[in-house]
């Protein structure tokens, strides 16, 4: 017999492993920075690393809940996943996952292989679904009133299937708990993942604590390495996750905004920065709980620092805090949020956060790419786009996409914004011209105009990227972090999944490489002889190109800091059409100008570096 309870199960990450494919999104949760660290734990009352292979005394369990073929129990590796989800096609072994005690191996589940190897296809309509258990011996926790399993996991799911972990006491009766937390479906989850379950109202004081660990599952993989129970404290805090901008984006109605990476200052002081985080209590006792912010700017000046309102916190219970008042910050540059709970007994782990405040540029992406998706394909052109949340109005001259390394030159692509009305459906406003991708824009930012500004007003926008279908001009675009759910959509023109139609919308489970620019300050000014100066990417981290167009002759380019002291000069002798690669990479991050001067004019325009 089996009951299930409401569960607290706490996940931290200890690293993030790159998404190989942006999926078409399915999952309803939404996801959750999590900690890059854990409390360390007490002394193990119990323990198994897997270090002499599958337990003596341990029963796995496998059985096809079709009927078919394919089964999949449990077994001792040191390499991942054999399935055809893999880059090289199951032809070898997907890496192992890296939790602390790897090199002497752990446990996986592998569906996807052994669905592969029994019908020699990639993920089809045949494959099935098959249950795969592992189900410890008994163990004495006598004298243990309150006690928490902890293990390392790595996995990849779909079909939004649960993740379990059963405990019993006479292996009958038994209380599961769900372990996927918000990882979402086809996304691989950190690697590895600390898991915290707090089993005392099960386990506590008995002495034949029985463990079962599986699903019913029909592709990808599970591994498991490093399983302990530990003694509960009386006192422990953890914060899982906090973000800056408010856990809700729609309807605008709810006072909530994403949290930008990259955020306009206007928008910023219309919507100042929300900042909240989620605390659980793992202790056996409750404790009066409250929330911590310090936000510091560029040269480390704490220019914000807040609470939340106390709040008691009973044991096995996860609260999200609000902390009072909101920041809203009085200058352009980068802002680290530090953020951490506590209570008069004990205090957490820090979560931090950085988000970059700008004249006029919007983003969600953190500067980096963990995978691509593409827009021009032989099969179809796709449009991507990710949601904005306007609360000042303004104009919107541009939008600028990340150009993956497997573009080719020659591909078309255009730019395109949408109204997001209360219905969350996609109001079409305009469109820019097409840009033909140039040799330089591959794996480079591209910013391409719209014809004319768009006025935007308070309310939700769409910001997307388009290709189109072509044999061999293929164009994708990078994909960043992983995005709050039916917040980035993707309008499937042609290569369809099953079940899906042409010209629908599905959102993605990562935040596209597109950014918005404001027209409030624009990039291109008019000043004197320059007809035309623009300096881009902006923010920027290694390279910062200078464009301009004017006299041909001698000019100066000068950066300069925040005192005004000058970080670098040098004279070059410039045509009329320029385009000038500047190495900033010796720079911090901060706040810069970039100066350049003729004999007779000059003019200035500020960056941010990252």
């Amino acid at each position: 017999m089996k009951k299930t309870l409401l569960f607290l199960a706490i996940l931290f990450s200890v690293s993030l492993v790159a998404q190989q494919n942006s999926p078409d999104g399915i999952q309803t949760n939404k996801t959750n920075q999590l900690s890059s660290s854990f409390a360390k734990s007490q002394t193990p009352i119990w323990s198994e690393d897997f270090a002499n292979g599958f337990p003596a005394g341990w029963s796995t369990y496998t059985n096809n809940a079709a009927g078919g073929l394919a089964t999949c129990p449990w077994k001792h590796s040191y390499v991942g996943s054999w399935g055809y989800w893999n880059s090289n096609q199951g032809a070898s072994a997907a890496a192992a996952m890296n939790s602390t005690t790897a090199a002497n191996g752990f446990l996986i589940s592998d569906p996807d292989s052994a669905n592969h190897w029994n019908y020699g296809q990639p993920s089809g309509t045949t494959y099935e679904y098959m249950e795969s258990y592992f189900t410890t011996d008994a163990i004495d926790l006598s004298g243990y009133a309150n006690v928490s399993l902890e293990f390392q996991q790595t996995y990849r799911f779909n079909n939004s299937i649960n993740l379990k972990v059963s405990i019993s006491t006479d292996s009958m009766m038994w209380t599961d708990y769900n372990v996927q937390g918000n990882v979402n479906n086809n996304t691989q989850s950190p690697d590895p993942q600390f898991v915290s379950l707090n089993i005392s109202s099960v386990a506590g004081n008995s002495s034949t604590v029985y463990i079962k660990i599986g699903w019913e599952a029909r592709v990808y993989y599970w591994m498991i390495d490093d399983m302990q129970i530990v003694e509960t404290p009386a006192n422990k805090l953890e914060i899982i996750e906090s973000n800056y901008g408010g856990w809700f984006t729609t309807p605008l109605a709810n006072g909530f905004g994403l949290d930008y990476t990259f955020y306009p200052i206007n928008q910023a002081i219309a919507q100042p920065y929300k900042v909240e985080g989620v605390i659980a209590n793992l202790g056996s006792q409750d404790q009066i709980t409250r929330l911590n912010i310090e936000v510091k700017d560029d040269i480390g000046t704490t220019v914000y620092s807040a609470t939340s309102s106390d709040s008691v916190l009973s044991s096995l219970d996860t609260t999200t805090f609000v902390g009072s008042p909101l920041f809203t910050p009085t200058t352009v540059g980068i802002y680290d949020f530090t953020v951490w709970g506590s209570s008069d007994s004990t205090i957490t782990d820090t979560i931090n956060l950085q988000s970059v405040v700008t004249d006029d540029l919007y983003g969600r992406d953190d500067g980096s790419q963990y995978s691509s998706y593409g827009l021009g394909r032989s099969c179809g052109g796709m449009v991507i786009g990710t949601y904005y949340d306007v609360f000042a109005a303004d104009q919107i001259s541009s939008i600028s996409v990340y150009i993956d390394d497997e573009s080719v030159a020659g591909a078309n692509i255009f730019v395109a914004l949408y109204d997001i009305d209360s219905n969350n459906d996609k109001i079409f406003l305009d469109q820019s011209n097409d840009y033909t991708l140039q040799a330089s824009d591959i794996d480079n930012w591209v910013t391409i105009n719209f014809s004319f500004p768009i006025n935007v007003i308070p309310g939700s926008y769409m910001a997307a990227v388009g290709g189109y279908p072509h044999p061999i001009d293929t164009s994708l675009i990078g994909m960043s972090v992983l995005a709050r759910p039916t917040t980035c959509y993707i309008q499937k023109n042609g290569c369809l999944n099953t079940g899906q139609t042409f010209g629908s919308w599905y959102w993605t489970s990562r935040v596209p490489m597109i950014r918005v620019n404001m027209s409030s300050l624009t990039a291109i000014e008019k000043p004197n002889d320059f007809d035309v100066l623009e300096i881009y990417p902006n923010p920027a981290t290694e390279t910062l190109m200078v464009s301009s167009i004017g006299e041909s002759g001698i000019y100066t380019i000068e950066l300069i800091d925040f005192l005004g002291k000058s970080l670098y000069f040098d004279k070059l002798h410039l045509e009329s059409h320029v385009h000038h690669k500047l190495d900033i990479s010796f720079l911090p991050k901060g706040v810069y100008m970039l100066k350049m001067s003729n004999d007779q004019n000059s003019v200035s325009k500020k960056f941010i570096k990252e």
